[in-house]
């Protein structure tokens, strides 16, 4: 994997790695989203394989290209979108949540590292949908936004036609593909591959979806807030007694 130059930091051999540098700065800023609870407790030792690294293999199934736009659904904590973007400072990303207090601890982590090619977004995906980001993005990524359906609906609105929504998850059953498949039918996009990912350490076998955009999302999606999670398309409705 071949990613954009990375400045070394103050008092780093010259001779250093400048990947390996870059991770071993990304960790040392992860430690503190440990320390304020915005990953867990335990993280602390396994942030390098198991968020960092794990992040970094999506650009082994789908490299971020110069010029192009990706946003990092219910961002989080940054991941994968802060380390891909010091990884590849060419691509420009945009990190999405809902909460506020990650995402101030995101831009400012993005600002220490020096990163100029990254943004921070406060808002709700439904919300999104509809406004001047819809159908913005080369890329979306999701990593834990929730099942294949409810990542369609809230990510395909936003990627461009043509541009792809890559989900990282562990190995989806038949039935939440079927509805995937379904889902993505109504939103103007098509499941398109299911790559394995044996360089993730989350799951045992880790898998990525991709959807790929087709044509133009009609204007009735993403539904209102809430209801793309309690009533997620593509999924049979209970029979009426």
């Amino acid at each position: 994997m071949k990613h954009g130059p990375v400045a070394s930091g103050a008092g780093e051999p010259a001779s250093a790695d400048p990947r390996q540098v870059l991770i071993g700065r990304l960790e040392a800023a992860y430690r503190s989203a440990v320390e304020v609870g915005f990953l867990g407790p335990h993280e602390g030792l396994r942030l390098r394989e198991r968020h960092i690294e794990d992040a970094l293999a999506l650009a082994e199934i789908r490299a971020p290209q110069p010029g192009e736009r990706w946003a990092d659904l219910g961002s989080g904590a940054g991941l994968p979108g802060l380390p891909l973007a010091a990884c590849f400072p060419d691509t420009s990303f945009t990190l999405i949540d809902a909460q506020q207090r990650r995402l101030a601890w995101v831009a400012a982590t993005a600002a220490e590292l020096g990163l100029g090619n990254v943004v921070t977004v406060h808002g709700r995906l439904e919300d999104l949908g509809h406004g001047p980001d819809r159908e913005r993005f080369d890329v979306a990524t999701a990593r834990a936004l929730g099942s294949l359906p409810v990542v369609a609906e809230l990510g395909l609105p936003l990627v461009s036609v043509g541009g792809a929504l890559i989900v990282p998850r562990g190995r989806p059953d038949d039935a939440e593909l079927d509805e995937a498949r379904l889902a993505c039918g109504l939103l103007g996009g098509e499941v398109t591959d299911m790559v394995p990912n044996p360089t993730s350490p989350i799951d045992p076998v880790g898998f990525v979806v991709i959807m790929t955009k087709t044509a133009s999302t009609s204007p009735r999606f993403p539904r209102r807030s809430g209801v793309p999670t309690r009533n997620p398309l593509g999924r049979p409705r209970p029979k009426r007694r």
